[in-house]
Order: structure tokens, then sequence, then C-alpha cells
């Protein structure tokens, strides 16, 4: 059984002759209730302490045990994240590369196109200088002839009379000029 320090003041000792200073004994009691009172309330803070800092502990470990669970699901978050850029980059890639062969194939289909349409041009070209040579030489074998016949034939008055008035005018340009 414990004492408590109520128990230590409230003592009483049976009297013997010879005995102990009853005085003595009451303060020496009364000094160690008191002492044993402070250890009492000291046990109890320490106590209390001890609960609160278990309590404290154990929110710590909660708390620890949480961050390690955030840390791993930020991990995982991380590396899903970071496959997930990578299938994106993958993916991107890919339909860069067939929007460019595509592009590709179309320039190739534009340039065949081109091509085609120039060897049009240039044989319509070709068709286009033959129609006009054959032209012209026909319009000069005409004008030939014609050119012939107007020499073989004596030119009437009036062309002989607009010939000497141009002879004249020329004459007297020169004169002007000197």
């Amino acid at each position: 059984m414990r004492l408590t320090p109520i128990q230590m003041r409230k003592q009483e000792f049976a009297r013997k002759f010879r005995g102990f200073d009853p005085e003595e004994v009451d303060a020496f009691l009364s000094t160690a209730a008191n002492d044993f009172e402070e250890l009492l309330k000291e046990n109890m803070d320490l106590r209390a302490q001890r609960t609160a800092l278990t309590e404290e502990l154990q929110n710590y470990r909660k708390l620890e045990d949480s961050l390690r669970s955030l840390v791993t699901q930020a991990e995982r978050a991380a590396s899903e994240s970071n496959e997930t850029m990578r299938k994106t980059a993958q993916i991107i890639e890919r339909e860069a590369e067939a929007k460019a062969q595509m592009l590709l194939n179309e320039a190739k289909d534009e340039l065949s196109r081109a091509k085609v349409k120039l060897e049009e041009v240039k044989n319509l070209r070709e068709t286009i200088l033959r129609t006009v040579r054959t032209i012209l030489t026909a319009q000069l074998d005409m004008l030939s002839s014609l050119e012939n016949e107007l020499l073989d034939q004596t030119p009437p008055a009036e062309v002989l009379d607009i010939k000497s008035i141009i002879e004249s005018i020329e004459k007297s340009k020169s004169k002007k000029n000197d």
C-alpha cells in the first residue's frame, strides 16, 4: 500500500517511555510529507508530460506514415506522368511523321502535276510557234506575190505624185538640218 502525504501527516505513533521527541518526529514527518507531496506532484507532471509526448510521438509517427504514403504516391504519380508524357511524345512524333509524309506525298503529287502542266505548256508553245511560222510564211509568200504583181504593173499617176511629194519633203528636211 502506498502512503500519501496526508497519511504521513496524520500518522500517530504509540508513546513509550524514553521514546523519540514527539515534536521532532512530527517536524520530520511534516518535512518528509512535504517532500513526498512534491515528488508525487513532479511524478504526476512527468507522467502527464510522458503521456503528452507519447501522443505527440504517435502524431509524428502518423504524420511520418502519411508523408511516406504521400511520397510514395507522388513518386508513383510522377512515374505515371513520365510514362504518359513519353507515350504522348511518341504519339505526337508519329503523328508529325505521318503528317510530314502526307505533306511530302502531296508535294510530290503537286510536282508531278506541275511537270505535266509544264509539258502541256511547252507542247502548246511549240504548236503556237509552228502555227505562227506557218501563218507568217504564208503571209510572206502572199506579200511577195503581191509585191511581184505590183512591180510588174506600172504605178498609177497618183502614186507617182505622192512619191515625188515625199522626196521633196525629205530634201527640204535635209536642207533645214544642214
